[in-house]
């Protein structure tokens, strides 16, 4: 069993202004993400243009989808889905 001093000051400390207010922070980021909606389980891209955009700004085709796949990168979701699928055109 916690002393009743520890009691005190733990209540003195999640009663200080900064920490309320760091409180009442998190518990507003974390409302604002539950009405977000869920976070989908499968997520699927879809990689056309790619040759289109090379030959428009005259590099090869290559670089064209290695410059597809850099952007892919970049927009995944940072969340952890349970799948994620790439559809590659050509």
């Amino acid at each position: 069993m916690p002393s009743m001093h520890l009691s005190d000051i733990r209540n003195w400390f999640l009663q200080s202004p900064p920490v309320e207010w760091g409180i009442m922070q998190i518990r507003e980021l974390l409302i604002g993400a539950l009405r977000q909606g869920p976070v989908p389980q499968h997520v699927a891209f879809v990689m056309d243009g790619n040759r289109r955009f090379a030959k428009s700004h005259r590099i090869e085709t290559v670089e064209g989808h290695n410059l597809g796949f850099e952007a892919l990168a970049k927009v995944s979701p940072p969340w952890k889905t349970g799948t994620r699928k790439i559809f590659g055109m050509s």
